[in-house]
């Protein structure tokens, strides 16, 4: 299942337009609401509803730090990491979640 026409005319019109490295730079510095109004759009649309068809990113803690990882197709299967990267806390973890659902959308910045 992929977004619907009018997620695909939103993504278009409201988050590409919003999403620069400014904004990306604030949203790095500020991980936990309240968020400006900017921050709060582009959020809510990656975070909604999941699409089937992209990873299902989550953070898991490890003893050098924190890593992505997608969630296993199968029902309990630990999840994948998503690459060797680790990050110095949560912060820095969740924010390359947002990052990494931008690029599977399409967002350049």
């Amino acid at each position: 299942m992929a977004l619907s026409i009018q997620d695909e005319e939103i993504l278009r019109t409201r988050i590409r337009p919003l999403v620069t490295p400014e904004l990306l730079a604030r949203a790095r510095v500020c991980p936990y609401p309240p968020y400006d109004p900017d921050i709060a759009e582009v959020l809510d649309f990656v975070r909604r509803n999941p699409d089937p068809d992209r990873p299902r990113y989550l953070i898991v803690r490890l003893p050098d730090g924190f890593a992505v990882a997608v969630r296993s197709p199968a029902p309990g299967s630990p999840p994948a990491p998503v690459d060797e990267g680790r990050h110095p806390d949560r912060d820095a973890a969740e924010h390359a979640v947002l990052e990494r659902r931008l690029r599977d959308y399409g967002v350049e910045w």
